[in-house]
């Protein structure tokens, strides 16, 4: 067992080109860990803004992220997903570092709207350039590795942050923004020494619409199905707090502690629960269990307003247990249709289009759940129960029918082992 473990851990991102990545995840996870944890407390204390404004600004920040999703999609395709990366992340370390300096209501709207820019289009491009840089048979641990990472920066910002926070003066929750800014920037030159990879699409001739993916009636339907799977999020920073504190008699102190459970659990059984989702069926069978275990978890937090104390900790801890497990295979099985069912030379625009109903769900999410799901009660669990359940059923149909796009040139791993690395921004070349 020893032994076994062991060699997981020499594994993990044993490839130089794949363990630079993830080194340039973890810091781009940890300065959003300090935001994340910090920045609310950073502009009612230090900026002087009402709830009211702050949810203003975050909502404008959406929108315009929403709207800029396909053109940075696009921004992908034409210039590369390595240097369109580059690009976004330095373009939020200015941004982001702004927001530590904002006094007024106005510059506060106005640095996060132009944040909100490139704050969404982050893992699209990411997502990308995994699928044009690791083989078939590797994008999806890979994938999963960045996961596990991202969660695990999550963990280390939010432990950061309580640090600064707990000085209570302005220079600490300064730093929480200006140390988000910094590891954008140094994500950015982090990015560069990955290898280059591009599209085969040739440069001379006029690429794909940038709306091919909303076009594409079978994809568009997956991308809405993703959307309402995304609402998982909703359900357990949102609607477990209230619920717990609203509907059951569960000791509120347990709220901190689902958080980690579900922390400790991403970490452990991303990798393992990710596989067999390389494949267009497998993928769809990911998002049906992950629509099954989604529900149940409603059903667990009904449960949990019907019972004594002890019993309602309990079935808060079993809900989100079912939430992560939810919460992995909508991952896997998205990741699976995303890059089964892009066209090589598209990418970056489908990764865009794909990643619409998580960005639509982080505008119309939060309200949802907490002013619709949680004050209806039971009956509110269930139709979001239903939800959950008719997505994953819809998405694994359609992956069963769904066949993936044939590439123009497709190398054997063998040649692509012995094929020089492309350091180019124009053409891959088989040679």
């Amino acid at each position: 067992m020893r032994t076994q473990a062991t060699r997981k851990i020499r594994d993990f991102g044993a490839d130089p080109q794949e363990r630079r990545l993830l080194f340039t995840v973890a810091v781009d996870a940890t300065g959003s860990g300090l935001l994340i944890s910090g920045a609310t407390l950073f502009y009612t204390r230090v900026t002087g803004l009402s709830s009211g404004q702050i949810g203003a600004g975050l909502s404008a920040m959406g929108i315009v992220g929403l709207l800029a999703t396909v053109p940075n999609g696009q921004l992908v395709d034409r210039i590369g997903p390595r240097r369109a990366l580059i690009a976004l992340h330095l373009w939020r370390a200015v941004w982001c570092s702004a927001l530590a300096f904002v006094d007024t209501f106005w510059q506060f709207l106005t640095a996060l709207m132009l944040l909100g820019v490139a704050e969404f289009a982050g893992m699209p491009a990411l997502q990308a350039y995994v699928a044009r840089a690791f083989g078939d048979e590797r994008r999806m641990r890979v994938m999963a590795r960045v996961q596990v990472t991202k969660n695990t920066g999550f963990l280390v910002g939010a432990l950061l942050a309580s640090a600064a926070i707990a000085t209570g003066t302005t220079l600490g929750y300064r730093v929480l923004l200006l140390g988000d800014g910094v590891s954008f920037l140094i994500a950015a030159v982090l990015i560069a020494a990955v290898r280059n990879v591009a599209g085969p699409a040739s440069r001379r001739t006029r690429g794909p619409s940038p709306l091919a993916p909303l076009k594409n009636a079978r994809f568009l339907a997956l991308t809405c199905c993703n959307g309402i799977l995304q609402l998982n999020l909703s359900a357990l920073t949102v609607g477990m707090p209230l619920w717990l504190a609203t509907r059951t008699q569960a000791p509120p102190a347990i709220a901190p502690l689902l958080i980690a459970v579900n922390t400790v659990i991403a970490i452990t059984l991303q990798i393992p629960l990710s596989r067999g989702a390389e494949t267009v069926p497998g993928a769809g069978r990911h998002l049906r269990r992950a629509g099954l275990s989604l529900a149940l978890m409603c059903t667990t937090l009904i449960l949990a307003s019907w019972t004594s104390q002890a019993a309602a900790a309990l079935l808060m801890v079993a809900s989100v247990v079912l939430h992560t497990l939810g919460e992995i295979w909508h991952a896997s099985g998205g990741w699976g249709l995303q890059f089964a069912l892009s066209p090589e030379e598209e990418r970056g625009s489908y990764a865009a289009a794909f990643s619409l109903g998580p960005t639509a769900e982080g505008m119309i999410g939060p309200s949802l759940v907490g002013a619709g799901v949680v004050a209806a009660g039971a009956p509110g669990w269930l139709a979001l129960a239903a939800a959950f359940l008719g997505a994953g059923a819809v998405a694994h149909r359609i992956a069963r029918r769904a066949t993936a796009p044939e590439p123009a040139v497709q190398l054997s791993t063998a040649d692509r082992r012995a094929a020089p690395a492309d350091t180019a921004d124009g053409p891959a070349t088989v040679r």
